[in-house]
């Protein structure tokens, strides 16, 4: 079997994150922020539908 290595999308905003999430993308993994111990990093298969969705999310909450 091949191990194939698939990009992130990453996130900083627990809001996207939740909205991401709402819209049937797929959370992969959840991490401590480094820089600040009490906000996550949150890390999404990085493609069209999840940029398409972040896109939206971005042009709602301006």
């Amino acid at each position: 079997m091949e191990n194939v290595s698939e990009k992130d999308f990453v996130v900083f905003s627990q809001r996207m994150a939740g909205y991401l999430m709402m819209n049937s993308c797929r959370l992969k993994k959840m991490k401590v922020d480094k820089d600040n111990s009490t906000k996550f990093v949150y890390f999404f298969t990085d493609n069209q539908n999840v940029r398409k969705l972040a896109a939206q999310y971005k042009f709602i909450n301006k």
